[in-house]
């Protein structure tokens, strides 16, 4: 894919509503699309910290999803194999 001259415009961020410049530093080098909208490299830094609370409490439920599972299917005869990893019938 040709990268764009600098100077060029590539949109607006969904969040500031600032124009987005090629060549403009921080907030042009990081700025992506999400389902077809800008998001600026600067505003993509400030939701760094709760992106990565989200991302780690996300872990977190799904760890906790898990363990449930496995109590569940245990209780019907199943055993997880500490190896594959795989439910196996005792």
């Amino acid at each position: 894919m040709k990268k764009p001259d600098v100077g060029t415009t590539l949109g607006k961020c969904v969040f500031d509503n600032g124009v987005i410049v090629e060549g403009s530093g921080l907030r042009s080098d990081y700025a992506t699309l999400r389902q077809g909208r800008w998001i600026c490299g600067e505003c993509l830094l400030g939701l760094l910290d709760t992106a990565f609370e989200a991302f780690l409490q996300q872990q977190e439920d799904s760890k906790k999803e898990t363990e449930k599972l496995i109590r569940k299917v245990s209780k019907y005869g199943w055993k997880v194999n500490p190896e594959t990893g795989k439910l196996e019938k005792l």
